[in-house]
């Protein structure tokens, strides 16, 4: 990650951080836009827009190969087409969700059992919320809105337990950032630098 892209990436996590408190104050009737309706397409905008901010983030981690091979680079924004742009560059582009685990007696990273928001999950919720984001014609098909009624805690926890603790893969495969999600703090991240045994 090239200089100051990390503070970069973590403010795309704050981002994300203050449209899922917004997504949590609506989803729990604490605040409400005083319609039902709105009150869902509020917050397929947010859980959209986090997945922007997703894709936005792995796109600064991933700026000078991007960059390299886009010409496109500082104008894309579509959370779909930034995904499949940089699959082709780094197939480890996109967040792993991990857990510190310490009863070996040594911190490690080990992989999350909770179902988290997958890159498959993540392309096909941004097409599902861009539904929202327009009028239905009334001579077409009609919104099923109890669908994103059931659908969108589910989505909201997965989005959780994808960027609670993930780790950023450079494409060298010696350089990964652990990034932390702290409950009343901003989000932080730490470099970590791959050796091998010998170098122990």
């Amino acid at each position: 990650m090239e200089k100051g892209g990390l503070d970069l990436y973590l403010q795309e996590m704050r981002f994300v951080k203050n449209r899922m408190n917004a997504i949590h104050s609506i989803g729990t009737h604490k605040q409400t836009t005083l319609f039902p309706v709105t009150n869902i397409e509020f917050i397929g905008l947010q859980i959209r827009k986090i997945i922007e901010h997703i894709a936005m983030g792995n796109l600064i981690a991933n700026k000078e190969l991007y960059e390299e091979y886009s010409s496109k680079f500082s104008s894309n924004w579509n959370a779909k087409y930034i995904f499949r742009d940089l699959e082709r560059l780094n197939p480890k582009f996109y967040p792993e969700p991990v857990k510190t685990d310490e009863s070996n007696g040594k911190k490690e990273w080990t992989v999350i059992e909770k179902e988290y928001l997958s890159k498959e999950d993540a392309i096909k919720i941004y097409d599902k919320c861009s539904v929202l984001m327009h009028a239905a014609n009334p001579y077409g098909s009609t919104i099923d809105l109890s669908y994103y009624e059931k659908m969108m805690p589910i989505w909201y926890e997965k989005i959780i337990n994808l960027l609670s603790q993930h780790l950023i893969h450079m494409v060298d495969g010696d350089h990964i950032y652990c990034i932390v999600m702290n409950n009343k703090e901003n989000p932080t991240g730490y470099e970590f630098v791959r050796c091998d045994s010998s170098d122990a």
